[in-house]
């Protein structure tokens, strides 16, 4: 009887692993199938569409093109260049808000020419055609790539400071549109942020400064407004000369939720916004992200380094962080709202021109600062 199991069990054994191994066989057709599918599909991708499309060399374009930048999108990589056949150049005789006098400009019919990286061809692209007789200055870059993840939004400027937006879709350059209009940038500077949004700075009323920020959705081929702040005055002419400073330089924007969760983190010395916690040292901080925008020391006589989205104090003699701070433009939020979900402040009393609220968190205090009409000017962090 014994030995009758046995025999069984070395049956159901060998059943099972053959199952097991048919199983797995299975999932290996399965993933060689999807992997061949997904290679099928890039290979039916068109670099570049030549249907009935003008070309020139690109060996020349190099040579006679007014700009030229590398490009990428769906996986592909390009060069593209702009050129027009009638290009004229003068001396600007009088000055404007576009150029100054005796700068040299570039006026033509411009077109956009797309070839796949190393190719010796370029295709002439039609985005530009409607735009009529374009104009550039020599001492402003009016057309450049912007690249968020694995796609390039190319932006050229107009004379008037409208930017335009293009990307490549099928092997074509296509307009971006967008879900609301854009005021005219401030020089001709846009930047890529962080690989997901684009930045502009606007002057208004030749004394208050806008800076939006915009993410591009490419399957609907559109450009829209994510966050916008208005910055009055001199504190706005001061941002946007940090702005212009350094391309790794950007206003703070809309980029964090508030949640309950935050008051549970903020009990294990976990800053909002930040991967370093309570108790990191300075200096490391520094070898890993070293576009800050400057340290000092605060009006309490407290060290600091400030970047665009967060500032870090530390204690002099060790250089270990015992409190930050995050500007409200990254919540966007009023006290009110805070309550809501912290409940009532520990302490609540005025401060400047607005208020400031305490609510505790063990080892640690998280303290809100408004302005006059409620809106949260600055959130920090603080060991007790």
């Amino acid at each position: 009887m014994k030995n009758f199991i046995y025999i069984l069990s070395l049956f159901m054994l060998a059943g099972l692993a053959a199952c097991s191994q048919k199983l797995d066989t299975t999932m290996k057709i399965e993933n060689i199938d999807i992997k061949k599918q997904n290679q099928q599909l890039n290979d039916k991708k068109i670099a570049v569409d030549k249907n009935g499309k003008e070309k020139k060399e690109t060996i020349w374009l190099k040579e006679k093109a007014l700009y030229q930048f590398e490009a990428v999108a769906d996986e592909f990589e390009y060069n593209v260049f702009i050129f027009a056949d009638d290009e004229k150049s003068r001396l600007n005789e009088a000055p404007s808000d576009s150029a100054n006098k005796g700068e040299q400009l570039y006026t033509g019919h411009y077109s956009m020419y797309l070839a796949e990286k190393d190719s010796t061809v370029a295709y002439k692209q039609e985005v530009l055609d409607q735009k009529g007789e374009l104009t550039f200055s020599s001492s402003a870059v009016q057309a450049y790539p912007l690249n968020l993840g694995k796609n390039t939004v190319i932006a050229v400027i107009d004379t008037e400071s409208h930017p335009n937006f293009y990307f490549i879709d099928d092997g074509e350059i296509k307009e971006a549109q967008q879900n609301e209009d854009m005021l005219p940038i401030a020089g001709t500077k846009i930047k890529a942020i962080n690989q997901k949004f684009i930045q502009t700075a606007h002057l208004v009323d030749r004394e208050d400064w806008i800076f939006t920020t915009w993410g591009f959705d490419k399957e609907s081929m559109i450009l829209f407004k994510h966050d916008e702040t208005r910055v009055e005055a001199q504190e706005g002419e001061k941002w946007y000369k940090r702005w212009c400073e350094k391309s790794e330089y950007f206003f703070p924007y809309l980029n964090i939720e508030l949640t309950s969760e935050v008051l549970e983190k903020a009990k294990q010395g976990i800053p909002l916004g930040s991967p370093y916690p309570i108790g990191t040292s300075i200096s490391n901080i520094k070898k890993s992200d070293a576009n800050y925008l400057y340290e000092g020391i605060d009006g309490d006589g407290v060290p600091f380094v400030s970047y665009p989205e967060i500032t870090y104090y530390f204690e002099e003699a060790t250089g270990i962080v015992n409190a930050v701070s995050i500007p409200g433009e990254r919540l966007k939020t009023t006290l009110a709202n805070v309550k809501k979900l912290f409940g009532v402040p520990a302490q609540e009393k005025n401060k400047n021109d607005g208020k400031l609220a305490v609510y505790l968190a063990d080892k640690y205090s998280i303290e809100i600062l408004t302005d006059k009409d409620g809106k949260v000017d600055q959130m920090y962090l603080r060991k007790k």
